[in-house]
């Protein structure tokens, strides 16, 4: 639990940069210059990671679980969904997609939000986020709620992959899905085995929101067009649900987690307990958080560009940001 400290004050941006500049300027300067390369990491990783064999094992079954309970939606519920509301034939190819990460991500940020805002004892890592290493040590436990979160969140990134190339339709972006799913699989079973869980639940909770608001309006894009007639009240959920992904997206992923997350691991080894020594994994963690906001960056380009598009009337509705197919 955090500590009862004051109030955090969110920084401006400029002085947001500052101090992520300073602190991490400030450990590579006074790091030793071994720390920061292979031979430095595995030492590290020997010392500091915890990641026993049951926990591999509960990965991979969960993992294989994911890939069975979707195969079974798929078959089951997902296509006869789609053939019995006369979708395309196309759009019955990509709605079981969508439609089993939307009840994913629904079931995942609610908890991730009961974590940290709704149950009694609640964390309070979103309020007091330079708290979160304040009791950090190698191997501490993990609290019964972080682990589900871990293991279930670990596994489906694992089941990814896999259905990335044997299950989702083919995207203009699916290689770099591709390594955003190996990101995030390396962001989520390292943080667990440096026991940086913690900051992780944020990670886990300031994206999965935008992932809902964009599995939902693709689920509308899909459901619009039944029977070769456009179907008003889908098409009036597909704009809402757009216009929330973006919203969502500038506040969870450009807001937010550059102001909380990004600052706080920047801040990290400042704010440890002075008798467990430098904090390991510094640079190596940071480095993965901000190649996850490059990606953020990235995806929002194709948001924006979607709004000029439909301010300027090239558009006339909203489309898969995702899409092969999109006229550029």
């Amino acid at each position: 639990m955090a500590g009862e400290t004051d109030v955090y004050e969110v920084p401006t941006y400029a002085k947001c940069i500052e101090d992520i500049y300073v602190s991490i300027s400030k450990y590579v300067r006074e790091s030793e210059a071994g720390t920061f390369g292979p031979t430095g990491f595995y030492n590290q990783l020997e010392e500091y990671g915890y990641f026993p064999m049951r926990d591999f094992a509960v990965v991979g079954g969960l993992a294989v679980l994911w890939t069975i309970i979707r195969y079974i939606l798929t078959e089951n519920v997902f296509l006869p969904l789609g053939k019995y509301t006369q979708m395309s034939m196309l759009n019955q190819k990509k709605f079981p997609e969508s439609a089993f990460k939307l009840i994913f991500y629904v079931c995942t940020w609610t908890l991730s939000t009961y974590m940290l805002f709704i149950k009694e004892d609640k964390y309070t890592f979103f309020e007091r986020p330079l708290d979160l290493w304040k009791d950090w040590s190698p191997g501490m436990f993990v609290p019964w709620d972080m682990y589900a979160l871990y293991m279930v969140q670990c596994s489906f990134y694992l089941h990814s992959v896999y259905g990335t190339l044997y299950m989702d339709q083919w995207r203009k972006d699916s290689i770099v899905m591709m390594f955003h799913h190996f990101l995030t699989l390396s962001l989520i079973g390292f943080s667990y085995a440096a026991r940086f869980h913690k900051i992780g639940v944020l990670v886990l909770f300031v994206h999965d929101i935008t992932d809902i608001c964009l599995e939902f309006t693709k689920c509308n894009v899909y459901l619009k067009t039944r029977g070769g007639k456009i179907h008003k009240l889908n098409d009036h959920l597909t704009t809402i649900g757009f216009l929330f992904f973006a919203g969502t997206w500038y506040v969870f992923r450009l807001y937010w987690f550059p102001l909380k997350i990004l600052l706080s691991a920047a801040l990290a080894d400042k704010s440890i307990n002075a008798s467990v020594g430098p904090l390991p994994f510094y640079i190596f963690f940071n480095s993965l958080l901000w190649i996850l906001q490059v990606l953020n960056v990235y995806w929002f380009l194709f948001i924006v560009r979607f709004l000029y598009k439909i301010a300027r009337g090239q558009m006339s509705e909203v489309d898969d940001v995702r899409e092969i197919d999109v006229e550029d």
